[in-house]
Parts: structure tokens; C-alpha cells; sequence
């Protein structure tokens, strides 16, 4: 994990080895969390990353030998000034169980 000075985290990347139905439930709260709109938020442990994902989601697919490999790519919306909004979402993180 790295952390930029100040500013929070700049870069991340773990890798989990989950069930089979670990890893639909991980997906399917993703999905809905990226279906509801906002920021989609991601944590293991008590450690959370959020992001608000602007349109197009890339999706990379890869097969290679006996491998299938899926990639889902979200980008970060342009900051917007600060506004106070009495529409309350739920930002929960979405959180990865069992490993």
C-alpha cells in the first residue's frame, strides 16, 4: 500500500482469493452500488476506499489459456464545490468478507 503526503491514499492494490459465493456477493453489492450512483465504497477490515465514478465504466474482459480475466475501471468525477444535500445517501463501504 502507498500513501501520498497529505493528501491520503495514492495508490492500492491487494488481491483476495474468495468463494465462489464470497465473490458473487461482493459483486452484486458493487453493482448495486454503482446502479444507485454517488460514490461507490470498498473496505476490508477498517480500512475503506471510496470513489464517485463518472460514465463510461471501462470493462476489459481477457481470456488467456485457461484464465478468464475480468477488469472493472472506475473514474474518479471532477471535484465539485462542497454542497449540502438533505438527499441522505447511505455510504457504507462494501465490504470484503471472509479471507
Amino acid at each position: 500500500m502507498d500513501f501520498s503526503s497529505g493528501s491520503g491514499i495514492e495508490e492500492f492494490k491487494q488481491q483476495f482469493c474468495l468463494t465462489n459465493s464470497e465473490a458473487a456477493a461482493f459483486l452484486r453489492e458493487l453493482a448495486m452500488e454503482i446502479e444507485k450512483g454517488g460514490k461507490v465504497q470498498v473496505g476490508y477490515g477498517s480500512f475503506c476506499i471510496s470513489i464517485d465514478p463518472k460514465p463510461p465504466i471501462k470493462l476489459e474482459v481477457e481470456y488467456e489459456k485457461d484464465q478468464l480475466e475480468i477488469e472493472i475501471k472506475l473514474k474518479e468525477k471532477p471535484q465539485e464545490p462542497a454542497k449540502e444535500s438533505a438527499e441522505g445517501k447511505d455510504l457504507s463501504c462494501i465490504k470484503i468478507r471472509g479471507i
